[in-house]
């Protein structure tokens, strides 16, 4: 399992270092990471950002996106992320509350997808729990997206999290997204009853599962996230790696 590298969503440090990008960078890299998901770029050039990146060893394994910035300029977001290599334009949320919500997106996807495809990236939709629960007929939100999409308009980013607080089984719905599923969240809860988010390796999930699974499934990366941490932020996101690397057979 040595060759799947793990990034860190940036949005987990978005309280640290505020002002200083280049120092955040290179505390993640300390800490142990090879490359990390972006949730904005904090106005820096792409060419800048390029050059923070390889200075500091990290590779761009992605960004999230927001659907407005999306919708208003995909083409400037196609360009920003070719220049820094990233391999994935993620939407992070969509508001779903209908069928015409679901039909709208999977129309926005449609149009979007092949064009991030056509610059070398793939379109893929991070969920939240309301996609497991919001079901609109016969299938969750989460299924119509998949089935009504091809692999060339829109693949999947599964959180762990999200999905066990639905509770669905994270390596079975890993199982059933099959390639569709390009790569997952790496979050833990603490307990199904409390639903708190806690560093990897010290909850209920099955880590040791989940991270077998992107292996054996040919992912190249995972992704650690945690939206809310409760010490502190380096040492959250260095204790979460570690107890993923020790699966890695400590890369």
């Amino acid at each position: 399992m040595a060759s799947l590298k793990v990034a860190l969503q940036l949005y987990t440090l978005r309280d640290y270092d505020k002002g200083d990008f280049a120092a955040k960078l290179r505390k993640v890299r300390e800490a142990g990471y090879d490359g990390v998901e972006f949730a904005g770029f904090d106005d820096i050039p792409a060419e800048e950002m390029k050059t923070m990146l390889e200075s500091n060893g990290l590779q761009a394994m992605g960004s999230h996106t927001r659907i407005e910035e999306l919708l208003e300029k995909l083409d400037e977001v196609i360009a920003y992320n070719k220049v820094i290599g990233s391999k994935y334009i993620v939407i992070p949320y969509y508001k779903i509350e209908s069928m015409d919500d679901v039909q709208s997106l999977i129309g926005i996807v449609k149009e979007m997808g092949p064009k991030v495809r056509a610059a070398g990236m793939d379109l893929l939709y991070h969920n939240h729990y309301h996609e497991f629960i919001n079901d609109f007929g016969d299938r969750p939100v989460l299924d119509m997206l998949r089935d009504e999409t091809t692999d060339e308009e829109l693949s999947f980013e599964i959180d762990m999290f999200w999905t066990t607080h639905a509770d669905r089984e994270p390596v079975k719905v890993m199982t059933e997204y099959g390639t569709r599923c390009k790569t997952v969240h790496l979050k833990d809860m603490v307990s199904r009853e409390e639903k708190e988010m806690t560093e990897l390796g010290t909850g209920i999930l099955d880590l040791a599962g989940i991270v077998a699974k992107a292996a054996s499934a040919g992912y190249e990366w995972v992704v650690v996230e945690q939206d809310r941490i409760k010490i502190d932020g380096y040492a959250s996101v260095k204790q979460s790696l570690d107890n993923v690397k020790a699966l890695l057979g400590g890369k």
